[in-house]
């Protein structure tokens, strides 16, 4: 039989019935998930049938409406069959198996699973290597990459081409815990329960998954000194302790020689034996779910009475790993997004923005015809405005209001018959993890109701004309890209916004609200600087309060590049947008990350995100707390980070930049664990916590521009000289206060999930106090009166800390923790700390702090829903109505992220 014959004889069985928990969206099934705009399982489908395979069962589940309603409509033939309940790859092959035995199929069967990218590459060699290799049973297997060298099972192949098992991932961890362990009792070597557990910590970070791989290591290491060695000895001579394929034992390092190729779930069996393979499964394992990866070692390890081999089990090798590709998380699926597009032709990447927007009805239309939707008001409309602000009438009643007046602003100043898009970009709340997306760390962030609306349609050329329909504070803009880009020689865009022109430009321009639409146009003309970026008119509407740390600016950039990637059918996946309006607004002079961009584009109804950065990704998105209510309160206190606040800004980055380059110095040990502040942990630098306040004592609590020159070696001049750019000289930095901040708040950003979702509202509020005192720059003594707040971060005070970790007491020991400490960042104002003051004694309210960056702008205050009034009425009393100004008290709804308006 030839490949064309096994074609003919062979059913395709795709997978299609998990949950898929970590992609962060519980209203979407994971094989739903568009890859370059097509849903993953059709994309799937298209791909089977351009090899000439034809037949089709779908396993459905979770969600199995969902599923069909994707696929019927492309894919009317494909046959289905449900599980449930659903108990992992294994019990979902065995329902295929038992719908196929029944209806006495004989043939093939080709075994995928729905959440993946697949190439015609790679199932022709699947295909070919069955027919050629005389298989009962094939695997596809391709070379580990470095996403997936610890992410995918290894196959263990032997000298006659025999595969006799998938070793996963824990497998191979597992061994090397024990290799190590062995090792040291061979040798005799000092072996204590920190050591032991540190080794766990290593090959296990996840404590989950350690407690479920290794729970008798975990155990003995948490019963502390002295280790209990026979017990030791009895548990590494359990079978659960050593790995073996057909009987014989292999150390990690064998696995890892022996087994290069990767499994990337793509096998194909003789109809009988699938049959057997799978009704042969069992459920002994921690999940109690089973495993199509199982059936590699049953059927390639049975042997008849002489010892000869039952079955033909091959493994197919490819070169070349990025032909299938699976996606268990947001960030591997934008990876999957990245490599599809960077595949397309060029010819089109050069032609498509001399076409018209490649939009649906629903997202584009003329103005005339936008006003008569809303107007109508018909189901479709009622559903996206309950889908992106949930079950609010009367914020709906606001949007309506909004969405016309700005389409009417458009329609007088361009024409109500020109065909527009509409975006939105809402403010957002860091609810943990200020100052620190750019140093590598997390943020917890809620997407609210007060936004950028931005109406929009396409030019002919590259200029940009901008209206606002608040015409009397907001001047029109208009510029040409390709005028302000061809007034600099620019190689790569640091070089660009750090030029003299650039920066003279923005200096006379400060404060004018154009500059974020200069950002973002320039940053996507930049990325695409073989193609002409067809300008746009606009027209702008926003109730985001400006300067009040609520990110009004970034929601311009946001909505501005959100609506040229539309017109001009740019295809970004979510991180390379969120980091091209992050590196767009260093444009306006600022140097933070892409902390609020990310915010405001992924931002969830109902739900915080928990976004990680370097590289980006969204790690978790979990459900606000019910009976407490996001509140914030504008002080007022302007600072615009176009003006003078620039400086300060932008000095605590320099802080970072050159106190954790003094650090590396000062401690080369750890320079090589060191990439950027996350990694200061006892965790990931293999060291107790009191040494990282030793190491916090090697760097100055205070520092001049001209001590830094002095002490920093000479490979980080250029460091020096960019980072001293960026802002006027401020006499003195505080790098061990700055770095010291950091570290704790990327500590605390990660904490609060857990706490969070354990509904642990006080303790995370008490996280909030903390970090607000990172920025506080004032206090109330005794009699009440304002103090300014010195720096606290000298070198008793962190001998303190080290001496109340050594301690033993439970309190001072708790108090020492490095989440506890405030550090020194000093970006509040007297007037933000005496509105948390004022808060902070209400019962009820959990924790409040500031809002953004600082230096100005709103407080943000975690209270029960009953006492939001008195949060209101006691910032009126101590606040408001002694300064003269009006309250400005918003309880937030959570709102989705950034996107197009879409309905018709």
């Amino acid at each position: 039989m030839g490949s064309n014959g096994v074609r003919e004889e062979t059913l395709v069985v795709i997978l299609a019935a998990g949950k898929g928990t970590r992609m962060g969206n519980d209203e979407l099934v994971k094989v739903c998930f568009k890859i370059d705009g097509v849903p993953a399982v059709n994309r799937q489908i298209d791909v089977f049938k351009n090899s000439r395979l034809t037949r089709f069962l779908l396993v459905v589940g979770d969600r199995a409406e969902q599923v069909l309603g994707t696929v019927v409509p492309h894919h009317p033939e494909v046959m289905y069959v449900y599980q449930e309940p659903q108990l992992g790859t294994g019990h979902a092959a065995r329902v295929a198996a038992d719908a196929l035995r029944a209806i006495g199929y004989d043939g093939n069967v080709l075994v995928s699973t729905g959440d993946k990218l697949i190439e015609k590459e790679a199932i022709e060699t699947l295909l070919d290597g069955f027919v050629k290799q005389q298989a009962d049973m094939a695997l596809l297997t391709v070379p580990k990459t470095k996403a997936t060298a610890g992410s995918v099972g290894r196959v263990f192949v032997d000298r006659d081409g025999q595969a006799l098992d998938i070793i996963e991932v824990a497998d191979r961890q597992r061994q090397a815990v024990v290799d190590w362990l062995r090792a040291k009792l061979e040798k005799g070597g000092a072996l204590t329960a920190a050591s032991l557990q540190k080794t766990l910590d290593k090959h296990f970070p996840n404590a989950k998954k350690q407690q479920r791989a290794v729970p008798e290591l975990v155990e003995l290491a948490a019963a502390g000194n002295p280790l209990d060695l026979e017990r030791l000895r009895e548990t590494l001579n359990s079978n659960r302790y050593q790995l073996t394929v057909d009987g014989q034992p292999y150390s990690a390092q064998q696995i890892e020689r022996m087994c290069p190729g990767t499994n990337p779930s793509l096998y194909l069996y003789r109809a009988d034996l699938f049959y057997k393979a799978v009704g042969m499964l069992d459920n002994n394992n921690a999940q109690k779910e089973y495993y199509i990866t199982d059936t590699v070692r049953l059927l390639g390890c049975r042997r008849d009475n002489d010892g000869n081999r039952l079955h033909r089990v091959r493994a197919i090798s490819m070169d070349n790993p990025y032909c299938i590709q699976g996606f268990n998380s947001p960030d591997e699926l934008l990876v999957i997004q990245d490599y599809v597009r960077r595949k397309k032709p060029k010819e089109a990447e050069e032609t498509r923005v001399s076409e018209q927007p490649r939009l649906a009805a629903s997202q584009y239309a003329t103005v005339r015809e936008w006003l008569g939707r809303l107007e109508a008001d018909r189901p479709d409309a009622k559903r996206w405005f309950c889908q992106i602000y949930g079950d609010h009438e009367e914020l709906h009643a606001e949007k309506r209001k909004d969405l016309a007046k700005v389409l009417r602003c458009y329609g007088k100043e361009f024409g109500m018959d020109e065909q527009v898009c509409i975006v939105r970009a809402p403010g957002r709340i860091n609810l943990m993890g200020r100052h620190v997306d750019h140093r590598g760390g997390w943020t917890n962030f809620l997407a609210i109701a007060q936004e950028t609306i931005a109406v929009a349609g396409l030019r002919d050329d590259d200029t940009v004309q901008a209206v606002s329909a608040e015409p009397r504070r907001f001047s029109p803009v208009s510029f040409r890209v390709s005028e302000l880009m061809g007034r600099f020689a620019w190689s790569d865009w640091i070089n660009f916004v750090n030029s003299d022109w650039v920066r003279d430009m923005i200096y006379r321009t400060a404060g004018d609200w154009g500059n974020y639409l200069k950002a973002a146009m320039l940053r996507l003309q930049h990325g695409y600087n073989d193609v002409k970026v067809r300008g746009m008119n606009m027209a702008v509407v926003g109730n985001v309060p400006m300067a009040a740390g609520l990110s009004s600016s970034s929601t311009l950039v946001v909505a501005t590049l959100q609506a040229a990637i539309a017109l001009n059918n740019f295809d970004l996946t979510s991180r390379q947008f969120i980091d091209m309006c992050g590196e767009g607004e260093w444009f306006v002079g600022s140097r933070g990350g892409a902390g609020d961009h990310a915010a405001i584009y992924l931002g969830q109804r109902g739900k915080i995100a928990h976004v990680g950065y370097h590289p980006f990704a969204l790690h978790d998105v979990f459900d606000a707390p019910e009976d407490y209510q996001v509140v914030v309160a504008n002080s007022h206190i302007q600072a615009a980070k176009s003006s003078g606040a620039r400086d300060q800004f932008n000095s605590r980055i320099a802080a970072y930049n050159l106190g954790l380059a003094l650090l590396k110095q000062r401690a080369p040990e750890y320079r090589d664990a060191i990439e950027h502040l996350r990694d200061v942990t006892p965790a990931t630098l293999g060291c107790v916590m009191s040494d990282i306040y030793r190491l916090l004592l090697k760097v100055p609590q205070t520092m001049t521009r001209k001590q830094f020159r002095e002490v920093l070696s000479s490979e980080c001049h250029e460091l020096i000289e960019s980072s001293f750019a960026t802002h006027a000289d401020p006499e003195h930095y505080h790098p061990r206060g700055v770095l010291l901040f950091g570290i704790a708040e990327i500590l605390r950003a990660k904490k609060c999930v857990e706490l969070l979702k354990d509904g642990q509202v006080e303790a995370f509020g008490r996280l909030m106090r903390i970090s607000h005192d990172g920025d506080r720059v004032s206090t109330l003594s005794s009699d009440g009166e304002s103090c300014v707040l010195a720096d606290p971060c000298s070198d008793d005070y962190l001998r303190r800390l080290i001496d109340d970790l050594k301690s033993e007491h439970p309190g001072r020991v708790l108090a020492a923790q490095l989440d506890m400490q405030p550090g020194y960042y000093a970006c509040s104002t007297p007037e933000i700390d005496r509105m948390i003051d004022s808060v902070s004694k209400i019962p009820g309210v959990a924790g409040a702090q500031i809002a953004g960056a600082g230096l100005g702008g709103c407080i943000m205050v975690l209270a029960r829903r009953d006492v939001v009034p008195e949060v209101r009425n006691a910032l009126i009393r101590d606040y408001y109505r002694p300064a003269g100004t009006k309250p400005a008290v918003i309880p937030c709804i959570a709102v989705e992220g950034a996107g197009l308006v879409e309905f018709a």
